[in-house]
């Protein structure tokens, strides 16, 4: 079975628009992570605090921090800050460059739910399943000037740009 992408923004806010005001709250409201701060956690948990932040529309601000999931962290609003927060490391969180010390090397046909890919001392995308043809969907806070994002991507043009592919050392499947 393909998991199908999340809704974009827009298309949620026109369903809710839609919807009864008393079931908003539903929409709004997600569960509590359980994974441990700084512990193992496990890939559905990874994308369950990716889809919140992207839920939430966390807006790419370095100098300022948002809540995690459950509400008792806060990270940093870039890129690395987005990955950190997924994976429930130490705040305020990594940087693309301290990356490669958390998170292994791995091919790109290995990729799962959860895992990143990193281009050193430049920006990092949580790598969510595969795409249409050979293209990727990733979860990406990338700059000031676009939402986060939901998008499809080329992992050939993402390797022409230096990316590798990596693991969070404690996530478990």
């Amino acid at each position: 079975m393909t998991e199908r992408p999340l809704l974009s923004r827009r298309r949620l806010l026109q369903t809710a628009a839609l919807v009864p005001a008393a079931a908003l709250p539903v929409l709004a409201v997600a569960s509590p992570a359980s994974a441990e701060y700084r512990g193992i956690v496990h890939r559905d948990e990874v994308m369950d605090r990716a889809r919140n932040w992207f839920l939430r529309n966390i807006q790419y601000n370095g100098a300022s921090r948002a809540s995690d999931i459950d509400g008792n962290h806060t990270y940093r609003q870039d890129c690395s800050g987005f990955v950190s927060m997924c994976w429930h490391t130490s705040t305020p969180g990594h940087s693309t460059r301290s990356i490669p010390d958390i998170a292994a090397k791995i091919e790109w046909s290995e990729l799962k739910p959860g895992d990143v890919v990193n281009a050193y001392d430049n920006h990092c995308m949580l790598y969510h399943m595969r795409g249409d043809g050979s293209n990727i969907w990733i979860y990406d806070l990338a700059t000031p000037a676009s939402d986060m994002r939901h998008i499809q991507v080329s992992p050939a043009s993402l390797r022409s740009q230096g990316y590798i592919p990596r693991r969070y050392r404690n996530i478990r499947d």
